[in-house]
C-alpha cells in the first residue's frame, strides 16, 4: 500500500514569502509510520521548484494506491479541488481521499461537485486515515465501520458517523518533520532564515466566536499536548535541524495556564537558548500576566494578540467574549514585559463603519510594534457565514478570495470597494509612521528592525510596482496540465 499525502501548490504571500507545512499531514505520516509501517510520502508541493510539473510527474511515476489531499483553509480550496482532479485523471486507479477544515466543514458540497473525490476524512485525520487505509490494504469492504468519513453512495452522500477525538496528544508520534525538505526556502520565516520554523502544539479553542471555523472544525474543544511534550519537539528540531526560532501556530498557546507552567519549567530545564512568538487571546494573557517575565527570559519576543475590535456591537456580533478595557490592560502587560504586541484587527463587519475602523486605528497605533488589519470573512461552515448567507449579502462566491485580505460583505455603511479602500488607507498611515520608517534602518531591537525591513520592502515593491514573483510557480492552466 503506497500512500502519497499532498499539499497542493499554493501561492505565497509576497509581503512574507514564507510557507508552512501542514501540521495534519506531517501527523497522519507519523501516524501511519508508527502505527502500520506504511510506506508514506508527502508532497508539500508549495516547496517545489516547479510544483504542478513535480506533482504531476511524482504522480505518473508512482501511481500511488492511496492520494490524500488536504486543504485547511477555504483560500486554499481552489488549488485542492484541481490536486484531485489531476490526480485522479493521472492516476485513474488511485483511492483519491480528501481532509482538512474547510472539506469537513462543506463535505456534501465537495462531494457533489468532485467525481474524481472518493472519499472524505471529516474532522480529526490520524486514525481515520489510518483505519482507512488498513482496509484498503486488505482489500477493501466494510467503509462503514470505519467513523469519520463521508462518500457517495446510491446518488447522494453517506456517512459512517462521528470520530471521537484523541483526548492525548502526547499519544501521537512526533511529526514526520523527516519527510519533508527542512531545507525548502519556503520555510524560512520572517526573514530570519534557517533557523526559522512553524510548528503547531494544541488543536481548537473552546470559545465560540461566530466567524471562526476553527471553533466549528474542533467542536469548540481545545486541546494540547503537554508542555513537556512542546519542549521535547523543539529540542528535536534544533537538535536536527538547527532550528532556534519558533512560530506557533495555533489559536492561543497559552490556552491552558497549567500547560505553560509546565512548558517554562521544561524549557528553562532544557539549556535550550531560542526565541519564539504565539498567538493568544485577550483573556488569556490577563490570567498569565505573572508569567510574562519569565516568557521573556525564556525567548518569547512577540505576541499576536486577537483585538479585533473595541466597538461593542461589533464584538457582540462576534460573539468575541472580552471589551476595550480588557485588551488595553492585556496590551499594558506585555508592553511591561518588554514583549513586542502585534495587534490583530478584523474591519468588514455588519456594523462597522469609517468611525469604528478609526476608533480601533486609533487606539493601537502608538501602542502596537505591529499592526495585522484583515477584512471580516465570513468562512462556510460556521455561523457567521450562515447569518450573512440568509442575509443575501455575500457578494463573493470565488472561495480564492476568502483569505481575510479581500473584501466578501458589505457593511451597513460601507460598499466593498469603500471596506477594502478603507484598509489600504489606514494600513499606509500605520507603516509610514516615522517611528516605524526609522526603525527599520536604527531600532536596536532586531525583532523589530527585521520585521519593520520586511514591511518597507514589501511597500516599496508596491509602490514602484515591481511585484516578486514567487520561483518556479504556475498556475495550474499555465502548466499545461489542466
Amino acid at each position: 500500500m503506497s500512500i502519497f499525502l499532498v499539499d497542493p501548490p499554493h501561492k505565497l504571500f509576497p509581503g512574507l514569502r514564507m510557507w508552512t507545512p501542514s501540521f495534519g499531514l506531517l501527523s497522519i505520516a507519523a501516524y501511519l509510520q508508527e502505527k502500520g509501517g506504511f510506506p508514506v510520502e508527502i508532497l508539500d508541493c508549495t516547496t517545489f521548484s516547479d510544483p504542478w510539473g513535480e506533482l504531476a510527474q511524482r504522480i505518473s511515476d508512482s501511481k500511488p494506491q492511496l492520494i490524500g489531499v488536504t486543504c485547511s483553509a477555504t483560500c486554499l480550496s481552489p488549488e485542492a479541488l484541481q490536486t484531485i482532479r489531476l490526480a485522479k485523471r493521472l492516476s485513474p486507479q488511485s483511492v483519491v481521499v480528501a481532509g482538512g477544515g474547510h472539506f469537513s466543514l462543506v463535505t456534501e458540497e465537495v462531494l457533489r461537485e468532485v467525481e474524481a473525490l472518493d472519499y472524505i476524512v471529516m474532522g480529526e485525520g490520524e486514525v481515520t486515515f489510518f483505519e482507512l487505509a488498513s482496509l484498503l490494504a486488505e482489500g477493501g469492504g466494510g467503509i462503514e465501520d470505519i467513523p469519520g468519513l463521508a462518500y457517495r453512495r446510491d446518488g447522494g452522500i453517506g456517512f459512517t458517523g462521528t470520530r471521537d477525538l484523541i483526548q492525548d496528544l502526547d499519544s501521537l508520534p512526533i511529526p514526520a518533520y523527516h519527510l519533508l525538505d527542512m531545507e525548502a526556502e519556503a520555510y524560512y520565516w520572517h526573514g530570519m532564515g534557517k533557523r526559522a520554523f512553524g510548528i503547531s502544539t494544541s488543536r481548537g479553542c473552546g470559545d465560540r466566536c461566530a466567524y471562526c471555523s476553527e471553533s466549528e472544525f474542533w467542536e469548540g474543544v481545545w486541546r494540547g499536548r503537554s508542555g513537556a511534550m512542546v519542549v521535547e519537539e523543539m529540542k528535536y528540531l534544533n537538535r536536527r535541524y538547527g532550528k532556534s526560532l519558533f512560530v506557533f501556530n495555533e489559536n492561543s498557546f497559552n490556552w491552558s495556564r497549567a500547560r505553560v507552567e509546565e512548558f517554562l519549567q521544561a524549557l528553562g530545564r532544557s539549556g535550550m537558548k531560542v526565541d519564539f512568538w504565539f498567538q493568544s487571546r485577550v483573556k488569556d494573557i490577563i490570567r498569565d500576566g505573572d508569567l510574562m517575565p519569565e516568557f521573556k527570559r525564556l525567548g518569547l519576543y512577540e505576541v499576536m494578540l486577537g483585538v479585533e475590535s473595541i466597538n461593542p456591537r461589533v464584538l457582540d456580533h462576534y460573539q468575541k467574549r472580552q471589551d476595550r478595557e480588557m485588551a488595553q490592560e492585556a496590551i499594558d502587560i506585555l508592553k511591561r514585559s518588554g514583549i513586542m504586541v502585534m495587534t490583530n484587527v478584523m474591519f468588514g463587519d455588519w456594523y462597522d463603519s469609517g468611525d469604528t475602523l478609526q476608533e480601533v486605528f486609533d487606539f493601537v497605533k502608538k501602542q502596537g510594534d505591529f499592526f495585522v488589519l484583515t477584512i471580516t470573512t465570513p468562512l462556510p461552515g460556521t455561523g457567521y457565514y450562515e447569518e450573512m448567507e440568509r442575509k443575501g449579502l455575500i457578494q463573493e462566491s470565488d472561495y480564492g478570495k476568502y483569505d481575510f485580505l479581500h473584501t466578501i460583505i458589505p457593511t451597513q455603511y460601507l460598499t466593498m470597494e469603500e471596506e477594502w479602500g478603507l484598509q489600504q488607507k489606514y494600513l499606509r498611515k500605520y507603516y509610514t509612521q516615522p517611528r516605524i520608517l526609522l526603525g527599520a534602518l536604527l531600532n536596536r531591537n532586531p525583532f523589530k528592525k527585521m520585521a519593520y525591513r520586511l514591511i518597507m520592502r514589501y511597500v516599496w515593491e508596491n509602490a514602484t510596482g515591481r511585484e516578486w514573483h514567487q520561483p518556479g510557480y504556475r498556475t495550474l492552466e499555465e502548466s499545461s496540465l489542466s
